[in-house]
């Protein structure tokens, strides 16, 4: 128990539009010095970049080979620069761990006017469509991280290698499931959590009837997975349309 965690909640370039906030995702990354580690938590895509809302996390946790800790127990919000830091309690061997959240983004309504609100349509019954959001995300730190734990998340991408151990050039093979269910049909996508690329260039990787998606690492560095899963109706009909559930996998390929 020599080191500390602290939780960032990503700051950005403010909130241009909600027209799109039940699509954005949320992912987590590592960083700071091995006495100071950070875990930020990430809300939107590169190039919109959103404040997270702390109350949305359901749960954040480290996971390692000596067990589980929650990192939501104790901790105090301190302001620096405009960015929420959250201390957490100090644990062991934070290189080798997965890190996962869960976030509520709450229900969408879309008005007849085109714009979006945080509410349901219960409150609004004239919607033009409506929706509940939720995200799923996981973070490797590096080679040795319990890669292959299945969380039981109800969106969730399961490696099936050592991502930390996959080379340039070499293909990593996952696991997508759906309540624990092998997703068939489903689109992963491959991106960095830091370049911004247009929709239509985004890399895609279809999962097979076994819901194992292949998805080549073509270059070192960060790496981030998103799928998104859209159910109709939802569970909730008398509040949302439709569920969209969000999943994202993050990590480092050595050069």
């Amino acid at each position: 128990m020599k080191t500390a965690l602290l939780l960032v909640l990503g700051a950005g370039l403010g909130f241009a539009s909600v027209q799109s906030a039940f699509a954005h995702d949320v992912w987590l990354t590592v960083g700071g010095k091995a006495s100071n580690r950070r875990a930020v938590v990430n809300y939107g895509h590169p190039d919109d970049r959103p404040p997270a809302v702390a109350d949305k996390i359901v749960d954040l946790v480290a996971i390692n080979a000596k067990g589980r800790v929650s990192l939501l127990a104790g901790i105090e919000p301190k302001s620096e620069k405009g960015i929420l830091v959250v201390e957490t309690k100090p644990f062991a061997d934070d290189t080798h761990m997965l890190l996962a959240a869960r976030y509520d983004n709450g229900f969408w309504v879309k008005l007849p006017d085109g714009s979006y609100r945080n509410a349901t349509r219960r409150l609004v019954p004239d919607a033009a469509d409506s929706m509940w959001s939720v995200k799923f995300a996981k973070a490797l730190t590096g080679s040795g991280a319990p890669w292959d734990t299945v969380l039981g998340q109800e969106l969730e991408i399961v490696p099936l290698s050592d991502p930390a151990k996959t080379g340039i050039g070499q293909t990593l093979h996952l696991k997508v499931l759906f309540h624990g269910k092998p997703l068939a049909g489903a689109e992963v996508e491959r991106g960095d959590g830091v370049t911004a690329v247009a929709e239509k260039d985004i890399p895609r990787f279809s999962t097979d009837a076994d819901g194992v998606a292949a998805v080549p690492l073509v270059k070192a560095g960060p790496h981030l997975l998103v799928i998104d899963h859209k159910v109709t109706p939802s569970a909730s009909p008398d509040q949302a349309n439709a569920d969209l559930y969000n999943a994202t996998l993050w990590f480092n390929v050595a050069k």
